[in-house]
Parts: C-alpha cells; sequence; structure tokens
C-alpha cells in the first residue's frame, strides 16, 4: 500500500533501493518520462529520452519506470531532484490527466493546475546522518529541463530540445514577420531593455535557437541579432536593425537590499494581456538564489511566460535586475539576474550608460511613464 506524500511532506527510505513509477491518462499526446538530478556533481543527470540507463538505474523498461540504487550516486552527491518532464522544451505537461508517481512506498499526486509547465520536481531524495528520505515538491518551471538543471547547478543536455519552453504561450494576436506555414505568430516570445540606441539586453535562453528575431514596443518594430551571448549569466545582448533614438534607462550604481521595493515591467503571454506592457510590483524577498547563487536575487514580483529578460526597477527607478526564472505551483518565488552582470556586456559593446545612486523614491506611475517605452517585446522563430 502507497501512503501519498502532499507537497512538503517527507518519508524514511528503507534500504538502498528505491522503485520510481510515473502514470498518467491521455498519455498519446505527449512524450514525458522521470528526469533524475544528482545534486551536487558526482553522478550524471540522465534523461531517459535520450540516455541509455546510468550505473545507479536498474530495471529500466521505460523512462516512467525503474529503481534507483541510492548508494551508487556515491558520498558527493546529496540531493536527488525527479522531474516530471516533456520531451520537447515547447512542450508543456497540461494534455497529462491524473498523474500518479510511485516513490517507494509513497505516493504523489500531480493535479492539472501543476501542470501548466513543461518540466517539474516533483519529489527530492536526500541524505540526512546517513539515511536517505523523500520530499514530495511542487516546484515546476516555465523554462526547459535544460534551465531547470541550470537553476539546480546541474549541467543538463536536452538533445531533443526544439525551443525554449518558457516562450511558448498562446497564440500572439499581434502582427509579426512572416514565416513560411505560420502566419505571423512567433514561436516564442520574452521580453528586453532598450539600455542603448539599437541595443536591447534579455536573456540568452530567450534568444537561444531563435533563427530569427524581431523586437517591438511603443516606438514601432524591427529585427535584431545577438551581438553577446552570456550563458553563464543568461544574458543576451540583441542589435537593432533600426535607430529609435537614445534609451534612458539608468541603472543603479549600488547594491540592493533585503525588503526593498521591486518594480517589474514585461510582455507576459505574447500579448495576450494587451497590447502594451504590463507592470507588475513587490520586494526583494532573497538576496542570493538557487544554490546561494550571488548572480542572482529572488523577487515577489509576480512573472508569467514571455516575461523572461524584462527588466526589474527600484523605488527610484533605476534598473537593478533582468528577470530570468519563475518557480511554477510557488507564490511569487521569482529569480532576476543582477544589473552588475549586464554592465561588462555593455562595456565590451562600447555602449555608455548611465549609473546613479538610490535617490529618493519617486511614484510609482512615474517608474512605469518613464520606462515602459524602453521595454520591448522580444519575438523569435524558430
Amino acid at each position: 500500500m502507497a501512503y501519498e506524500l502532499v507537497a512538503g511532506a517527507n518519508a524514511l527510505i528503507p534500504g538502498d533501493e528505491v522503485a520510481i513509477r510515473a502514470r498518467a491518462t491521455n498519455c498519446g499526446t505527449v512524450d514525458f518520462a522521470v528526469a533524475v538530478l544528482p545534486i551536487p556533481g558526482g553522478a550524471e543527470p540522465w534523461l531517459p529520452l535520450q540516455d541509455p540507463p546510468p550505473s545507479y538505474a536498474e530495471g529500466a523498461t521505460s523512462g516512467v519506470e525503474f529503481a534507483l540504487k541510492l548508494s551508487r550516486f556515491g558520498d558527493a552527491v546529496q540531493t536527488v531532484a525527479l522531474v516530471l518532464y516533456s520531451s520537447a522544451a515547447s512542450s508543456t505537461l497540461m494534455p497529462l490527466r491524473d498523474v500518479s508517481i510511485d516513490v517507494g512506498d509513497n505516493n504523489i499526486r500531480l493535479q492539472h493546475a501543476d501542470l501548466t509547465v513543461p518540466s517539474i520536481v516533483f519529489a527530492e531524495l536526500y541524505r540526512r546522518k546517513g539515511q536517505w528520505k523523500v520530499r514530495a515538491k511542487k516546484d515546476g518551471v516555465f523554462d526547459g529541463i535544460e534551465e531547470l538543471g541550470r537553476r539546480l547547478g546541474v549541467h543538463v543536455t536536452d538533445r531533443r530540445r526544439e525551443e525554449p519552453a518558457r516562450h511558448s504561450p498562446p497564440p500572439d494576436f499581434g502582427s509579426g514577420p512572416s514565416r513560411g506555414g505560420r502566419g505571423n505568430l512567433a514561436d516564442w516570445t520574452g521580453s528586453g531593455s532598450m539600455v542603448a540606441d539599437r541595443f536591447l539586453i534579455t536573456n540568452a535562453h530567450v534568444v537561444k535557437n531563435a533563427s530569427e528575431i524581431s523586437v517591438s514596443g511603443f516606438s514601432g518594430k524591427t529585427r535584431a541579432e545577438p551581438v553577446i551571448v552570456d550563458e553563464t549569466n543568461d544574458l543576451a545582448l540583441l542589435r537593432l536593425s533600426e535607430s529609435f533614438g537614445p534609451s534612458r534607462i539608468v541603472f543603479r550604481d549600488a547594491g540592493v537590499h533585503l525588503g526593498e521595493h521591486a518594480h517589474a515591467i514585461g510582455y507576459p503571454l505574447a500579448g495576450l494581456l494587451g497590447r502594451g506592457p504590463q507592470f507588475t510590483s513587490g520586494s526583494v524577498s532573497n538576496l542570493l538564489g538557487p544554490g546561494d547563487d550571488a548572480r542572482l536575487m529572488q523577487i515577489t514580483c509576480p512573472i508569467q511566460p514571455g516575461s523572461s529578460g524584462g527588466p526589474v526597477f527600484d523605488e527610484s527607478g533605476n534598473l537593478v535586475a533582468v528577470v530570468t526564472a519563475s518557480l511554477n505551483n510557488a507564490q511569487n518565488v521569482n529569480f532576476a539576474i543582477r544589473s552588475a552582470l549586464v554592465l561588462p556586456l555593455l562595456d565590451a559593446a562600447n555602449i555608455d550608460f548611465e549609473r546613479k545612486e538610490q535617490c529618493q523614491p519617486i511614484p510609482i506611475s512615474e517608474i512605469v511613464r518613464a520606462n515602459s517605452p524602453f521595454v520591448w517585446r522580444v519575438e523569435c522563430f524558430g
């Protein structure tokens, strides 16, 4: 008899072997499997849809049923993330129904609302005082499994990756570059900040695998091409094919403080929420990212698919970060890249920019009015 584990609950794993079995209905519409991501390194991650079983996996008749030999992970591995994922980064798990996953003697169920993402950490195996335990989780991300691995500090190569999963929202009803047989719809979208005339900063994962990029904002629409792509810090500098005048975005010349206000502007859900940019407010809730990653900060501004690459401003209207990731089903747990990492890209491209100390707060409406014209939607075609 399996005991149901709700998110956050944990249970002891007796013995050295734990059996994994995932089941769902309506499976014919999406190819899915359970990935195994050991943290930290010392054992290779396993994506069953592309890789043969590693030494720590036995009896793998499919990517959804196998057993893990815990002793074979080695002493360096303290945590193992178990991830339900779609084989195509452009596809979410939403078509699945009645998802039920056995982890040893325990059962974890995922609801339809949990499956709006292409990958979700449904459990973690972790070692405490020489004993393995399992904890149920529901940490889905809008990114594909490659990006999820990066957030967890695990290098994952998804060879079946088709496009960045965060940016496969419902159709954009606006105009866009024509692609053969696809009409005017972008394959995925993100957001970006016009940091200088003809130069825009966004996320590297937004433009990765794009064969064509266009950007649109209040001032018009044009094509763009990557100039510098920093995959390590998930940043990309794009050059626009047309000039739209100088940018007035100002970078903050100091670090942020825990608890201070944060304001995000972007183009979530490919414009379905309206043609203009969307604004959300929150605060800086952690000065570090997952795994104490000092490149990132955690913010509570609500983030949706398509917000990636958009700017985060302080209460003086200075740019302090760039949105990069969001944890699904964990309310307002979002991450942004510190703006200090943007500046070396601008230096490398000989782009002048303005920096200011944090000064007196200005009205939120003024922050939006002053900066919205320089926040653009990034439209990508595979």
